[in-house]
C-alpha cells in the first residue's frame, strides 16, 4: 500500500468527456441523469461567480428522488458512534477538425476523340460560324488537410477530502488487515498531478464535522478549480449518540429529507464561494449487503443522490457500486477480507480493511471519470 500526500498546484485542464464504466457492476457508480456539467477550469482571476463544474439546473427540472440498491434493512442504521472510531477520532487525528476531401471539385470539360485544347481550331470540316472551341476549365486544386492540433495537456488536479471513517487515513504497518479509508487508497488510481488531501476523520457527521470548524479550514486552503469530495452518511443515522460543543449536547441524528440536505449544501455552497468543484460520495453500506444487499445507508444515499441531481453537483453513488458488489458474494467470505477483523477476530460490519477499502476507492476513481472531472488522462491502468 502506498500513500501520497504530494502538493501540486495549478489550474485544471479542460473537462474530459465522460466514459462509462468497464463493467455493468460499476454501471451505477453515477447518478448522471439531470446534472448539468459544465466546463472545468479558471483563469486564476479569483473565485468564479458560475461554478466551473456542474451547475443550477433549469428551474422546470423536475428531480426524482432515487433510493438505490435495496430497502434499509432493520438494525442497520447505528452509525459509526465515537465508541466505534479509532482511538484518534476524538482528538482530530486522523474532435480534430475534419478535414475536407476533394469531392464535389468539377472535373475536366471532355473533349471529342483525337482532339486537343491546342489544335482544336485548326481542323478541317469545322464550321467556321461555330465558336471556336475553349481551353479546358483546369480542375482547381485539392485543398490539404488540416493538421489537427494536438491535444492541450491535462493539468494538475488537487483533490480535498471531507468525511468520516469510511474515508479516513489510517495508520499503515506491515499487516494487510489493517484498518484503512478509500480515502487513504484514492491517490494509487491516479498518476502524480493528482494530489489528494484527506481530511476525513471517523465519528463525524455532516454537521459535526461543520460545527467543529473542519469545513472552514479546508475553506481555507481551497482554490479555483480544486475539487471537494463529500462523503457522509455512516454516523448521520444513528439515533442515539451524541457529541458536546461547548455546553450544547448535539445528536448525531440528521434526517435525511431535511437536516441532512441542509447541511450537504453547505459544503455545495462553500466549495463553490471559492471557485471550488464539490462532489458527493453515497456513503457506503454495512455488511448485511453480503448476499442479501441490505442496505442500512440507502435513505442518506439516496438524499445525497437527489440533492446532487436539484444542484447541479456530479455524485459518484459509492452506495449502489457496494452494494451491487457485496450482494453477488453469497456466502460472506471466511477469513473475511473486506470488512474490518477486530483484535478477537469478529468482524466489524461498518469499517474496512486494506483490500476492502481499495476496491471502494477503484469504484471512486472509475466513478470520477464517468461523470466527466479531468480525470481521464491520469488514471493508471491497473
Amino acid at each position: 500500500m502506498s500513500m501520497r500526500h504530494l502538493r501540486v498546484r495549478g489550474l485544471l485542464g479542460r473537462g474530459l468527456p465522460s466514459s462509462g464504466l468497464s463493467s455493468s457492476l460499476l454501471s451505477s457508480v453515477v447518478l448522471s441523469s439531470g446534472i448539468w456539467l459544465a466546463a472545468c477550469g479558471s483563469d486564476g482571476g479569483g473565485a468564479s461567480p458560475t461554478p466551473p463544474f456542474g451547475s443550477t439546473p433549469p428551474a422546470n427540472a423536475t428531480p426524482e428522488m432515487q433510493s438505490p440498491g435495496a430497502a434499509p434493512s432493520p438494525g442497520d442504521g447505528s452509525g459509526d458512534s465515537p465508541s466505534n472510531s479509532n482511538p484518534g477520532d476524538a482528538n482530530g487525528g486522523e474532435m480534430p477538425a475534419s478535414g475536407t476531401d476533394s469531392e464535389g471539385v468539377d472535373p475536366e470539360i471532355g473533349l471529342a476523340p483525337g482532339t486537343d485544347g491546342a489544335n482544336a481550331g485548326a481542323n478541317e470540316g469545322t464550321d467556321p460560324d461555330e465558336p471556336a472551341p475553349t481551353e479546358p476549365t483546369p480542375a482547381e486544386p485539392t485543398p490539404a488537410e488540416p493538421t489537427p492540433s494536438e491535444p492541450e495537456p491535462a493539468g494538475p488536479i488537487t483533490l480535498f477530502l471531507a468525511g468520516d471513517s469510511i474515508v479516513q487515513t489510517y495508520a499503515d504497518t506491515p499487516s494487510t488487515t489493517d484498518q484503512a479509508g478509500w480515502g487513504q487508497m484514492l491517490a494509487g488510481f491516479f498518476d502524480a498531478d493528482v494530489t489528494v488531501i484527506n481530511r476525513a476523520i471517523g465519528g463525524r457527521t455532516a454537521r459535526r464535522f461543520i460545527d467543529e470548524g473542519r469545513l472552514d479550514d479546508i475553506v481555507d486552503e481551497l482554490e479555483p478549480g480544486d475539487f471537494l469530495l463529500v462523503q457522509f452518511g455512516t454516523n448521520d443515522g444513528n439515533r442515539t449518540a451524541t457529541y458536546t460543543i461547548g455546553d450544547a449536547t448535539i445528536p448525531y441524528f440528521l434526517d435525511p429529507a431535511t437536516d441532512f440536505r441542509t447541511y450537504l449544501q453547505r459544503y455545495v455552497d462553500a466549495a463553490r464561494g471559492r471557485g471550488a468543484n464539490p462532489i458527493f460520495v453515497t456513503p457506503t453500506p454495512r455488511n448485511s449487503a453480503y448476499c442479501t444487499g441490505g442496505n442500512g445507508t440507502g435513505a442518506h444515499a439516496a438524499a445525497m443522490n437527489a440533492l446532487g441531481q436539484e444542484q447541479g453537483v456530479p455524485v459518484v453513488d459509492l452506495n449502489a457500486a457496494a452494494v451491487a458488489y457485496l450482494r453477488q458474494i453469497c456466502p460472506a467470505p471466511t477469513p473475511e477480507n473486506f470488512f474490518l477483523l477486530r483484535a478477537d477476530g469478529t468482524v466489524d460490519g461498518t469499517h474496512f480493511q486494506e483490500n476492502g477499502a481499495r476496491i471502494l476507492a477503484s469504484f471512486v476513481a472509475d466513478g470520477l471519470i464517468s461523470i466527466g472531472a479531468p480525470f481521464t488522462a491520469h488514471r493508471l491502468a491497473q
